[in-house]
């Protein structure tokens, strides 16, 4: 009898330490979804193609003349990854192979106009994503470290 007061009471304050996290994790998709994530972590889609251009900006020197042409690459790729993850009648594995077109897609439109020391970077910056995702952010999306070649 004791014992299972013991668990109940277990099962009560775990429940109640789990809450507040879950309520947070229901906020983020909201805020993502809608471009204006403020912490700056989570997806790059989360975040618009303005916050991807402003970081590809940043970390590869881009001209003004760059950031105009990168800006509605980065914007259709922002608007092709929020259809896929609002579409949910595709299975994961149909949703990672349109993501993967996407980014193929995007990233090779961008090298075209990149010089060759900024696709040296770029190419840096993207296997940088890749392991961080890998190492941790568990997205819906992203590969498992056991499905990686």
């Amino acid at each position: 009898m004791k014992r299972n007061i013991i668990l109940s009471i277990i099962a009560c304050g775990a429940s109640l330490a789990l809450c507040p996290g879950l309520q947070a994790q229901d906020a983020a998709p909201a805020a993502s979804a809608s471009g204006t994530n403020a912490a700056g972590g989570g997806h790059q889609w989360g975040h618009g193609g303005a916050g991807q251009l402003a970081r590809l900006t940043t970390a590869l020197s881009l001209t003004p003349d760059q950031q105009t042409q990168i800006k509605p690459i980065v914007d259709t790729f922002h608007t092709a990854m929020q259809s896929v993850m609002q579409d949910s009648s595709l299975a994961l594995t149909d949703k990672r192979a349109k993501i993967k077109d996407a980014r193929d897609t995007e990233t090779s439109q961008i090298n075209a106009i990149l010089t060759p020391d900024q696709q040296t970077k770029f190419a840096a910056l993207q296997a940088q994503m890749r392991n961080h995702h890998r190492d941790g952010a568990q997205g819906e999306v992203s590969p498992s470290p056991a499905t990686t070649p």
